[in-house]
């Protein structure tokens, strides 16, 4: 196997541009040394200031185990750089590109790569599938829409609707008490100020809906895949149903899987993933099968 990391915007990473990634390929076969591997772009979650470095590897040795070219994305976050909407997902739209520009010397096919997103990069990853015609991501990339698109989207508990999030983090009233060391500031203020850094812009409804995945899902997004739990109380699984509805509509390929229990973060819900949690990950751990099984079925496995 061959790992390299690199820049993605450039020969290194800049304050503008700090996004990086990580290849993990897998050497050639000698009896299949000219068959290309279908490829995934992987986003971790990390609430957007940082990305879980256990949505990550182990991710991507999921997918080679499979005869996937994986490539884990370090896009922007908070601790990085400017998170706001849409600088992450625009680092994912050049990851696209950057795997198809490099197809023949990666290996890859490119007419089968599909990204995978978790948590905060289920909502980077649904971005990109949602709007890689009509948002602005061929503008700040220097690409053409179709170098962007995903072939395929999974989509693994993601944040999908800032206002659910909202309503659902202000339902307790203690929202409303001062936080210490926070020069006075409410929970709800701090909420706030959390949402405007990630939409890029101040938080109200319009705004929210402005850059909310669901509210651009047309007949132009790519088959979708995605699994939540009922029991995630840190991202509703009320957003799940919304999109899903919305898919629903516009005739869009989807699949959808809510397990009755595994909360929030499990990621692949192997050994590698695990614990203290090994009853929440024996819940969901069929979303890894059924997702392959999935791609496979779009001929993109």
């Amino acid at each position: 196997m061959i790992i390299e990391q690199r820049a993605l915007w450039g020969e290194e990473p800049t304050a503008e541009h700090p996004a990086t990634y990580t290849a993990y390929l897998a050497e050639p076969v000698p009896a299949r040394a000219d068959e290309p591997r279908p490829a995934v772009v992987i986003c971790g979650g990390g609430s957007f200031t940082a990305i879980s470095a256990h949505e990550q590897e182990p991710v991507a040795f999921e997918f080679l185990n499979r005869g996937f070219q994986a490539f884990v994305l370090d896009y922007v976050t908070s601790s990085t750089g400017n998170v706001s909407f849409p600088n992450p997902e625009a680092d994912l739209a050049k990851m696209v590109a950057t795997v198809r520009a490099n197809a023949k010397a990666w290996h890859v096919d490119p007419d089968k790569v599909t990204v995978v997103g978790f948590s905060a990069g289920g909502f980077v990853c649904a971005s990109l599938a949602a709007q890689w015609k009509s948002g602005p991501f061929a503008a700040i990339t220097g690409e053409r829409p179709d170098r962007l698109r995903p072939d395929a989207a999974i989509l693994a508990y993601p944040v999908l609707d800032m206002r659910v999030i909202r309503d659902e983090q202000t339902r307790d009233p203690r929202i409303d008490l001062r936080v210490p060391k926070t020069g006075g500031k409410t929970g709800r203020d701090l909420l706030n100020d959390y949402i405007a850094m990630v939409i890029g812009g101040e938080a109200t409804d319009e705004r929210m809906a402005e850059v909310c995945p669901t509210t651009h899902v047309s007949r132009d997004m790519p088959p979708t895949f995605v699994w939540g739990t009922a029991d995630d109380k840190t991202c509703p699984i009320c957003q799940v149903y919304d999109l899903a509805q919305a898919m629903a509509r516009e005739g869009v390929v989807h699949e959808l899987h809510v397990f009755d229990q595994g909360g929030h973060g499990l990621s692949v819900a192997n050994i590698n993933t695990r614990c203290d949690n090994e009853d929440r990950a024996h819940a969901v751990r069929a979303w890894v099968e059924l997702a392959f099984d999935f791609l496979e079925r779009q001929g993109l496995a």
